[in-house]
């Protein structure tokens, strides 16, 4: 049989496949210069005067990027306005603050326990949610917010700390190390979680299950007439993108060695919508970008006090007009048009000017 007969009868590739496919390709000298970065970083940076003071910060950018890529995952990808994701964070940290505190649990065996818990938690909002759409959608899992901000603050005694939250939680220990080391240590256990999050949510949004994604949120009807499962294939979002928020969560926990009911007030809601606006909506880059954005812009926020919300509003709404689509798209944009060979692949996204109408689940 001929090679043209053979291409004739056998099956092609499915659709999503074709299109996952081209956008597999990353540059190795990208991922091999970001792990050599993030190696050798503290060594470098501790041998500054404000060396432990620079590793802190990166231990939260690795943090709320992680959170801000979760949430991202379902607004910008998926399309679903789901505000739950500071309570799954809370779900994770209280998960494993509970085991320790109450339970005299090793650290590293509890946070193992925030990600199962944040995913069951999730599928509880994600079952009644996919009957939902638009408005209806926020209005919900804004609702999961307040119950369990009103949980942690009312519910027994060895989960609300008696309305302040659990305080004297254990921390992650690391034998004898101490101030700097420890700091060190802390570091490189965020930064595998920051990377096994990273690579995770790339493969997610680069494979068929992105590309249903991405349909779905584009056009529903088009896509169910696919075949595209869209109950399972949204329940899976949910699910993956609480993993890495519940596992955020609880991380925080024992590196603070506690948590408060201060983390439901709406500031932190408003910090992760500016790192995925400012980022870009519906990019891989964006909420990373993002993250080191408002981390680093919050250092200086501080000082202003009350008026730092304002200002952070400002910049929003400098984005929204100047650059709709986020700073990540604009940076990739320049590049291609300038920096990149003129054999180079298309962008890697192309994400959305603005919600879409309908983002909830039906």
């Amino acid at each position: 049989m001929s090679a043209d007969a053979v291409a004739a009868v056998k099956p092609a590739r499915p659709a999503l496949d074709q299109a996952a496919a081209p956008w597999r390709r990353v540059p190795v000298y990208t991922v091999v210069g970001a792990l050599l970065a993030g190696l050798l970083a503290p060594w470098v940076l501790t041998r500054l005067t404000i060396g432990d003071y620079l590793l802190t910060l990166l231990i939260l950018f690795f943090m709320q990027a992680v959170v801000a890529q979760s949430w991202n995952l379902i607004m910008g990808y998926g399309g679903i306005y789901s505000f739950a994701q500071v309570a799954l964070f809370a779900v994770g940290g209280w998960t494993s603050g509970v085991l320790v505190h109450s339970l005299g649990w090793n650290p590293f065996a509890a946070i193992l326990f925030s990600p199962i818990v944040a995913v069951l938690a999730a599928l509880g909002i994600g079952l009644p949610t996919l009957r939902l759409r638009g408005v209806y959608v926020v209005l919900l899992t804004l609702a999961f917010h307040e119950l369990a901000r009103v949980f942690t603050v009312t519910g027994p005694r060895f989960i609300s700390g008696g309305g302040y939250g659990l305080v004297s939680v254990g921390t992650f220990q690391f034998g004898d190390a101490v101030g700097t080391q420890r700091t060190i240590y802390l570091y490189y256990v965020a930064a595998v979680v920051f990377a096994i999050a990273t690579f995770t949510i790339w493969r997610v949004i680069h494979s068929p299950l992105g590309v249903a994604v991405t349909a779905l949120r584009d056009s529903e009807t088009y896509a169910v007439s696919r075949g595209i499962n869209q109950f399972r294939i949204r329940l899976l979002l949910f699910a993956i993108s609480a993993f890495f928020t519940g596992l955020a969560g609880g991380y925080m926990t024992h590196y603070n060695g506690g948590i408060s009911t201060t983390v439901f007030d709406f500031p932190h809601i408003i910090d992760l919508l500016a790192m995925i606006v400012i980022g870009g909506w519906g990019t891989f880059g964006g909420p990373i970008l993002g993250a080191g954005i408002v981390i680093g812009l919050d250092q200086y926020l501080v000082a202003i006090g009350d008026y730092r919300a304002l200002f952070l509003g400002l910049i929003l709404a400098f984005i929204a007009v100047f650059a709709p689509q986020g700073l990540w798209p604009l940076i990739r944009n320049t590049y291609d048009k300038y920096l990149a060979p003129e054999s180079a692949p298309p962008p890697l996204e192309a994400p959305p000017t603005a919600p879409h109408e309908g983002g909830g689940l039906s």
